[in-house]
């Protein structure tokens, strides 16, 4: 992971650190003075990693306001003029969009914040532009505090940090959506969990009054911590109606967030550092002017990343052309090894027949006798496929003998057409029917069937026997008391031709 320069700002001192691979080293402290900044500016010769501020101010203002939903250049304006009313004297200002309303006009809730005392920052910014140090943002706490709430299923929340070098910080979020933050110096005569107590009750008071806190509705206050500071806030600190008490402890946070660093005390600065490494927040105070740097170094390594994607591109394909140019090569050497065999093959055959060449006319009428004989004996498949086709949609018609010969004469007209002098293939079937039980006229419907479904497939056919004789000859009473056990024969004359 990239190495990153974090710089903190508190009350009275600038802070410098690394940070690379989830630890923070090398911390440094420049006093505001003169002589600071030079030691800053000494300090900024050493280290090009991109730089990220964040700030942790008393002079930080937030005003929460809804406006129509707008886009483009209107919505740009809106925002430019929300900026000249509140933070005209300032440059480190932001809008960040807590929601879109979902009833009437749909319009957006804003909260618009604002350092509000430039001084406290320009010089610090002036050495960084003056050294072309790449500034990623300038953030505050209150800025990237979100993710340690975002578990919280609290409505109505106040997060409560300490910062050594600044103050009690207490942030207030409305169902997850950040509203207002204050910073509070802490003496040294003041203990953590007398701050903690009068604070958080001015800062009840506070969000009451501005309706930010629901009549009726309790705060629950959540408070970053130390296992040894936390049993002295619990036995200073108790619930009621109006606030429940709640711990985060820093070292589990730190786990959570995969901070390496060591937390020996309750200050919550080297946390929010990593978050600040890790997820900086896409809104933040800095302008065009101050990122200018850092601009210029991202689209540099834009430049890098797609020179190298090119250059490996290229050499993709240059070695996909060479080793297609190799298999191309070794296919050419095998095609004319094949094309000399067959050259070679082609003239022993040529030699071989030279002695028996035949005239044209004699090949053309060997031709002609071939084509007559293919007609005249056509393949068995031909003739028996439509009749096999039939028999299995009529399983109960058993088949005891099949037998076809050839016979020139046009016995019978094909359906539907006209007679031919083709050779009729006279096919000879005899059988039994299963499932008899006597039903003679059962049997002849079925037979009857048998016989149309092969008419269909252009075969003709001629009944020579049924299971009960119907002729003008036959006697139907003689059948009609034979025994039903006798198993129902037919026999069927079929002939087939093929197509004219």
């Amino acid at each position: 992971m990239a190495s990153k320069t974090l710089l903190f700002l508190g009350a009275d001192y600038f802070h410098a650190y690394t940070w690379k691979d989830g630890a923070l080293s090398g911390e440094q402290r420049f006093a505001d003075n003169p002589e600071g900044k030079e030691q800053f500016a000494a300090f900024l010769q050493n280290h090009r990693d991109p730089a990220y501020l964040l700030a942790d101010l008393i002079e930080e203002d937030f005003r929460h306001e809804t406006v129509p939903h707008l886009r483009g250049g209107e919505r740009t304006a809106l925002i430019q003029r929300k900026f000249e009313q509140y933070y005209r004297n300032t440059p480190f200002r932001q809008a960040l969009l807590l929601q879109r309303r979902k009833e009437g006009r749909r319009d957006d809730d804003m909260l618009f914040s604002g350092l509000t005392n430039p001084a406290l920052i320009s010089p610090w910014i002036s050495v960084m532009l003056a050294h072309s140090t790449p500034v990623a943002g300038i953030y505050s706490v209150p800025n990237i505090s979100a993710p340690l709430v975002r578990d919280i299923p609290s409505s109505y929340l106040l997060l409560l940090s300490w910062e050594k070098h600044a103050g009690l910080r207490q942030t207030y979020f409305d169902n997850k959506l950040l509203r207002f933050s204050r910073l509070t110096p802490i003496s040294d005569s003041n203990s953590l969990s007398e701050a903690v107590a009068k604070e958080s009750a001015r800062t009840q008071q506070y969000l009451k009054s501005l309706s930010l806190l629901p009549a009726g509705q309790a705060l629950s206050v959540h408070i970053i911590c130390h296992a040894d500071d936390r049993r002295e806030l619990e036995a200073r600190l108790k619930d009621d109606t109006d606030m429940h008490y709640a711990y985060l402890d820093i070292r589990e946070l730190g786990q959570r967030i995969k901070s390496k660093t060591a937390y020996a005390d309750s200050d919550a600065a080297p946390l929010f550092l990593h978050l600040l490494a890790t997820k900086p927040p896409r809104s933040h105070y800095a302008a065009a002017a101050h990122t200018h740097f850092f601009q210029l170094l991202q689209f540099r390594r834009s430049l890098y990343w797609l020179s190298g994607a090119l250059a490996a591109a290229s050499l993709l394909w240059s070695a996909a052309d060479i080793w297609e140019g190799r298999g191309l090569n070794a296919d050419s050497e095998s095609l004319k090894v094949q094309a000399n065999n067959l050259s070679q093959q082609a003239q022993q055959i040529i030699q071989g027949f030279q002695s028996t060449l035949a005239p044209a006319t004699d090949m053309k009428t060997a031709v002609l006798l071939a084509r007559k004989l293919e007609n005249y004996s056509p393949a068995p498949q031909m003739i028996l496929e439509g009749l096999s086709t039939t028999l299995n949609a009529f399983p109960r018609i058993r088949v005891d003998k099949l037998s076809w010969q050839t016979s020139a004469a046009p016995d019978t007209v094909p359906p539907g057409g006209a007679a031919t002098n083709s050779p009729a293939q006279v096919i000879t079937l005899s059988g039994e029917l299963t499932e008899f039980s006597g039903d003679y006229r059962n049997a002849l419907n079925y037979l009857e069937s048998f016989q149309q479904a092969l008419t269909q497939r252009g075969y003709s056919v001629t009944a020579l026997t049924l299971p009960l004789d119907i002729s003008p000859k036959g006697s139907i009473a003689t059948g009609a008391g034979e025994d039903t056990t006798k198993p129902a024969q037919y026999s069927l004359k079929i002939i087939w031709r093929p197509a004219a």
